[in-house]
């Protein structure tokens, strides 16, 4: 896994991020203010806490290209192949989203997730129960990568997937559907975690290439242009 990674995170680290002054980093768990835009990055497996190397970059970019007064948070959980791991995710990312609207009910929320961090979305955003109607209101846009969640027959799916194949814990379909118009799904066709892979295999099903394609194919540029068209709405 280390030598996918390294591969494919050569032309990632090659890159340098431009001066961001409408950005302001947040690492904390709590509402610090009332950005016009929010952007909240849920990392994959093994990502380091503070700077997801592939989400960290898209919301940057996220939030120099919107031109407004941007907070990117890096939720804290712990990304690992601990059994509670994800779903400690979805309890810090439940409460995140549900404190933010309610201190900051004007401001617009984006969501990034990869592999196990897009778990920890999806599955906090079906859990209306626990989420408010109001948090809920305030996502404006989604867009997760390497989905162990993916399922191939959702109209919000993007990339080289096989529409046959789903997921290694796919939702059913329609299970997002109230988030439809602001939600993309990448996968790509290699990707085991989001294309059929053995449930069984566990954590093996990520040691391909395909599922960290995402950092170096052009799936974070769709992302980019995805969510500022929802932003500026």
């Amino acid at each position: 896994m280390r030598i996918l990674l390294a591969a494919a995170l050569a032309a990632v680290a090659a890159q340098t991020l431009p001066a961001l002054p409408s950005a302001v980093a947040d690492s904390t768990t709590r509402p610090d203010g009332c950005a016009e835009v929010r952007v909240i990055t849920v990392r994959g497996t093994f990502e380091p806490q503070f700077g997801s190397l592939l989400l960290t970059p898209l919301g940057w970019r996220i939030a120099q290209e919107s031109g407004r007064r941007t907070t990117v948070t890096e939720l804290e959980y712990p990304a690992s192949r601990d059994p509670d791991s994800a779903a400690r995710g979805t309890s810090t990312l439940t409460a995140l989203l549900n404190e933010t609207a309610a201190a900051c009910p004007d401001q617009q929320l984006v969501l990034l997730g990869y592999s196990q961090g897009a778990s920890v979305i999806g599955t906090t955003l079906r859990a209306r129960t626990a989420l408010t109607a109001q948090a809920a209101a305030r996502v404006d846009a989604i867009a997760l990568f390497g989905n162990p969640l993916f399922n191939g027959a959702e109209p919000y799916d993007r990339g080289t997937y096989d529409p046959a194949l789903s997921g290694t814990r796919s939702l059913p379909t329609g299970a997002l559907a109230e988030y439809a118009d602001r939600l993309r799904d990448f996968c790509h066709a290699g990707d085991r975690v989001c294309q059929g892979g053995d449930p069984a295999a566990g954590f093996a099903n990520a040691l391909t290439y395909g599922h960290v394609a995402y950092f170096v194919n052009d799936t974070r540029d769709q992302a980019a242009s995805f969510v500022g068209e929802q932003l500026s709405r």
